[in-house]
């Protein structure tokens, strides 16, 4: 059992990430509780109380939780131990937040939830997950509709496989938060979009760039049913902006998510459309406007650095459009790779870099120094 709240996994074959998902949602379970029913405890002390869980050591998971919440969660039904995912949506359940929270020692943060989870409405939606609570969610429907996460990937690679010429699968990833799977597409629909789309920019290019779709879900409140586009070449990938996506609330199911993956071609050619429209910005101070978009969107002062110094080696300082400062700040990602960050903050920094699109770049475009 895969317990540890900083448990994550790559899967290089397709069949290896079905066989993990279906394993491990074997052994999860939803459970619904009046919120006013939750109570939590400090684990130091109570390790007796914990309810067993099968096929784990539970000293050894109880180490594990001491090192990173060190908090129970008791309900009807027994005293689990609470994963790191679970704080987040506790808190909701709670009502509570504040960046200060963090900062309390566990016994007083334990009082805290206590006495806002006395006055807490309605219902509790429990995710257990490898032995212990990993999500403690609205248990109103509206709010929060289940989606299971084999059956969006089952789906997604029966959509894929069959509605494109080629389908690899290139990685799974899947960690206490989300899952994660990406297909490179091969296809001449998707490769006659790009280059029609390019030519009514008056664009040419030689290089030949395929499609990848990543589907991403998460059981904790993490992320939706998300579907991500990007084309990749042999050394770069270029991130094609904001998420398909699938919400957990008022969604109708499975029905849902396939309505989408019937959709990818459609939606990429959208999506596709929606980076090339940066061709129609016409930046004059390209590093001043790589630099203040990234530091817009929340990328270190590392990365902002050493992205900008690679864009200004291999490209130059000329004037230019906020396309080409785009496909500069994409690759930020190469950068972090070589810098060795895995695979967790490389999918969250593809996210990021999507959300560079939808910035106001001539903001950003302003002489003088470089500033980091």
């Amino acid at each position: 059992m895969y317990y540890k709240d900083d448990f994550e996994k790559e899967f290089r074959e397709e069949v290896d990430f079905h066989k993990y998902l279906e394993e491990v949602d074997a052994r999860a379970k939803w459970v619904r509780v009046p919120s006013r029913s939750l109570k939590v405890l400090v684990a130091s002390g109570n390790e007796e109380y914990c309810t067993p869980v099968e096929q784990v050591d539970m000293e050894s998971m109880m180490e594990d939780t001491k090192q990173h919440t060190g908090l129970l969660l008791e309900f009807p039904g027994g005293v689990y131990q609470l994963g790191s995912t679970a704080i987040k949506t506790l808190k909701g359940r709670a009502r509570i937040d504040g960046t200060a929270l963090a900062d309390v020692d566990r016994k007083t943060l334990a009082q805290i939830l206590n006495q806002c989870l006395k006055v807490a409405k309605g219902k509790a939606l429990l995710r257990l997950f490898e032995g212990k609570v990993r999500a403690v969610l609205s248990g109103d429907e509206r709010d929060y509709s289940i989606l299971s996460m084999p059956d969006v990937y089952m789906v997604s690679s029966a959509y894929l496989n069959g509605d494109f010429e080629q389908t690899n699968f290139q990685l799974g990833y899947a960690d206490h938060s989300t899952a994660n799977a990406i297909w490179e597409l091969q296809d001449e629909r998707m490769e006659k979009v790009y280059r029609d789309l390019l030519a009514q920019y008056g664009r040419y290019t030689e290089e030949k760039l395929k499609a990848a779709v990543r589907i991403t879900t998460s059981d904790v409140g993490a992320s939706g049913a998300n579907i991500f586009y990007s084309l990749q070449g042999e050394n770069r990938s270029i991130i094609l902006g904001e998420a398909m996506k699938v919400r957990h609330k008022n969604c109708k199911g499975i029905e849902d998510f396939a309505e989408n993956a019937e959709a990818i071609c459609t939606y990429y050619k959208e999506v596709l459309r929606g980076v090339l429209r940066l061709c129609n910005i016409h930046i004059q101070h390209p590093a001043n406007t790589m630099a203040g978009v990234m530091h817009k969107t929340g990328f270190s002062k590392k990365l902002i650095a050493e992205t900008v110094e690679s864009y200004k080696a291999s490209v130059g300082e000329e004037a230019c459009t906020a396309y080409e400062v785009y496909c500069g700040i994409c690759e930020a990602l190469s950068i972090a790779r070589q810098n060795g960050e895995n695979e967790r903050s490389l999918l969250k920094m593809e996210e990021r870099i999507a959300k560079c699109v939808s910035k106001r770049w001539i903001d950003f475009d302003i002489p003088g120094e470089v500033q980091y």
